[in-house]
């Protein structure tokens, strides 16, 4: 029959601990890993449009809000119910709340605020929802127009929203996102790094042409030209003209 040492049960005891704090210290900030989501059906992409657009509200990973056409990572939305009528709206992809300033202009944020990031949900007649926030009395708006609601209004364009389904793969907000390099046209792509093709002879009249160009864009100090200075063709160096002008090495002043 086996034994537990008391040492043993203390130590397996103190490594549940350090394993429930740490879960407690670091909780899981991805809502597409907790399991209450499921499938992505709860997943959500508040949809508005005027008769000559149509955009899908999205907080970008640098908290900008901005609208696209069609739905986006970025766009893929988590409206949770605080309280009677009132609702938190979280960004899967960026993991920022959707907020509002006091001037009623909407941003997203890593750091949830209780008057600026809870809205106030109401549905219209047209079957349509505005948000709107208690705290700064705006509606949550993709136009320019920010509009404080009352009762009975109509709402500006763009500030009336319909939640639809999410239609991305899940396995998309894990994949990073694939860069964009570009490609110069002449480019055969049989041959990318053109090792096929002859290379060009230069010869040294292009050679120092292109030096040229290459120094181009360097000052060059003035050229300065003595006009009483006259070349003899048998002396370009004037060594016999030397005697012409004393060295200041034997000007003796008496």
């Amino acid at each position: 029959m086996t034994h537990t040492s008391p040492c043993s049960c203390l130590e397996y005891a103190l490594l549940v601990l350090c394993i429930l704090k740490a879960a407690v210290a670091f909780p899981n900030s991805s809502p597409l890993l907790n399991p209450s989501w499921g499938n992505g059906d709860q997943l959500m992409h508040l949809y508005t449009s005027t008769e000559r657009n149509s955009f899908h509200l999205q907080i970008n990973a640098d908290g900008h809000i901005s609208g696209v056409p069609h739905q986006t990572i970025y766009s893929a939305l988590m409206i949770k119910s605080e309280g009677a009528g009132s609702v938190i709206i979280t960004g899967v992809k960026s993991g920022r709340y959707l907020c509002m300033d006091m001037k009623g202009d909407i941003f997203g944020s890593h750091y949830f605020s209780q008057e600026d990031c809870v809205f106030n949900q109401r549905t219209l007649e047209n079957g349509y929802d505005v948000y709107q926030s208690p705290k700064h009395n705006f509606l949550v708006s993709l136009g320019r127009t920010k509009q404080v609601f009352f009762p009975g209004m109509n709402p500006p364009p763009y500030s009336q929203f319909l939640s639809r389904r999410n239609e991305i793969p899940l396995f998309r907000f894990n994949t990073p996102e694939p860069h964009r390099n570009t490609r110069s046209a002449d480019v055969d792509p049989m041959d990318p790094h053109q090792i096929l093709i002859p290379q060009r002879k230069v010869s040294a009249l292009d050679s120092l042409l292109q030096l040229q160009m290459d120094f181009s864009h360097v000052p060059r100090e003035p050229v300065r030209v003595n006009q009483n200075d006259v070349v003899n063709p048998d002396d370009p160096h004037a060594m016999m003209d030397a005697r012409r002008y004393a060295s200041p090495r034997f000007y003796i002043t008496r």
